[in-house]
């Protein structure tokens, strides 16, 4: 077989992989990513980076978390050499926002930024090829979200917007992309407290999705889901109420009761139940979710942070003093090892 076939046959192997990952196939995907592995052992650097991207992935989906980042740690640093072609800086930007989401995702946003701004340093002091729009749009996306949740607001908001300007110039824009940073745009507006600036692009994401993939699908439903805590701070408790009925309808029959956008959604449902002074429904739901995001994220995610300070409140309107007070000790807790010093809740918490 010539470089040329081969290069061929890889490519269609991680195009399969790539369809199997998204078909929910993860034995197929996994014996696709051992098959590129293996045709990409004999060639050059950014071969074997884009399969142990690959690898990474399925690594990832199977819940290998470990072994994924791995991979994606090896994938960088293949691609790193060859910064000066362009599929050697998709590459490296595609690794870096995948080894960055999976600590984000674990509740370890301080070494997320640091894996991005080390990322954005490489480019600047090496000759970098110009990286392809989507590709840089995406990973001011991740930056954003990482620097969000770590308190870094002023940084997120100056990568959004950068994403945001990239994905408008492209020829044609593409939807999903532009839906996920008014997603975004929405969600850093929230996290700031500024609730009215917060509703505008949240709404913008509702309706690109909607109109892309209609409104029964689970990333339609979860821009709904994100719209309806900004009302809850706008007291818009009906609409916010129906939002998150409509999204765990969706969420169950799509992912099951289990899934992270399930018990996301049921948190924020207790929130509005709680304010609309329905207190043994709220403290329920918010035992329910706790329970489920302890089993599924652990007792120390940063993602408890929120239902544990909002059962606090409630357990205080209650009369439960001391149990409010242990459960914001425990919040604070989980928030202090995962942000900024500065970030703004840690001054609510300690209160």
């Amino acid at each position: 077989m010539t470089p040329l076939d081969d290069a061929t046959a890889l490519q269609r192997v991680l195009m399969a992989c790539l369809q199997a990952l998204a078909d929910g196939d993860h034995h197929s995907a996994r014996h696709l990513a051992d098959r590129a592995l293996g045709l990409a052992a004999t060639s050059g650097p950014p071969a074997r980076a884009n399969a142990l991207l690959l690898d990474g992935m399925v690594e990832q989906a199977g819940g290998d978390t470990d072994a994924a980042a791995g991979r994606y740690a090896a994938a960088a640093e293949l691609a790193e050499e060859h910064l000066a072609e362009p599929e050697g800086i998709q590459l490296f930007l595609h690794a870096k926002r995948e080894l960055a989401a999976l600590h984000r995702g674990q509740g370890r946003y301080r070494q997320a930024e640091q894996i991005l701004q080390d990322a954005l340093a490489a480019l600047a002091t090496s000759r970098a090829a110009e990286p392809a729009s989507e590709d840089l749009a995406m990973f001011h996306n991740e930056f954003g979200m990482v620097c969000k949740y770590s308190g870094n607001f002023d940084q997120a908001a100056v990568s959004y917007e950068t994403a945001l300007t990239l994905v408008e110039a492209m020829e044609p824009v593409n939807e999903s992309d532009l839906a996920d940073i008014h997603h975004n745009l929405g969600g850093l507006a929230h996290a700031r407290g500024d609730y009215a600036a917060a509703e505008g692009p949240a709404r913008r994401a509702v309706a690109i999705r909607e109109r892309a993939l209609g409104p029964s699908h689970p990333e339609a439903a979860a821009d709904r889901a994100a719209l309806a805590p900004i009302l809850l701070g706008l007291g818009h408790l009906e609409e916010a109420e129906a939002l998150l009925e409509d999204a765990l309808a969706v969420f169950g029959q799509a992912y099951g009761t289990a899934h992270v956008d399930y018990v996301i959604a049921l948190g924020n449902l207790a929130a509005v139940t709680h304010r609309l002074g329905r207190h043994q429904t709220a403290e329920a739901l918010y035992r329910q979710t706790l329970r489920a995001m302890e089993e599924s994220l652990g007792p120390g995610h940063p993602d408890l942070v929120a239902v544990l300070a909002n059962l606090a409140d409630l357990n205080r309107t209650l009369g439960n003093s001391g149990e409010a007070h242990s459960l914001e000790m425990r919040a604070r807790a989980i928030l202090a090892a995962a942000v900024r010093p500065d970030h703004p809740d840690l001054g609510i918490l300690n209160t």
